[in-house]
């Protein structure tokens, strides 16, 4: 699945409200680590091996956020 602006990460920092959007499209993508104010970002695979995870207040973590979304996110119904 492409990820679209209306989808996918901006290319640094990115807020709760993008990130929960991002979660809310993917299976195997949660919010962990939260500490309220920061929190990390997770991509896992189906088995629950991580793929890759980003604080929110990264300086590309939206970036290698949806590069990972585009070749390893499984897609909701």
């Amino acid at each position: 699945m492409q990820a679209t602006d209306d989808t996918s990460l901006p290319p640094g920092p990115f807020t709760r409200r993008q990130a929960e959007a991002v979660v809310a499209l993917y299976h195997n993508v949660t919010i962990e680590d939260d500490q309220g104010t920061h929190f990390r970002l997770v991509i896992r695979d189906s088995e629950g091996t991580l793929i890759w995870r980003a604080w929110n207040f990264e300086v590309s973590a939206g970036e290698w956020l949806n590069r990972y979304l585009l070749s390893h996110g499984i897609p909701r119904d």
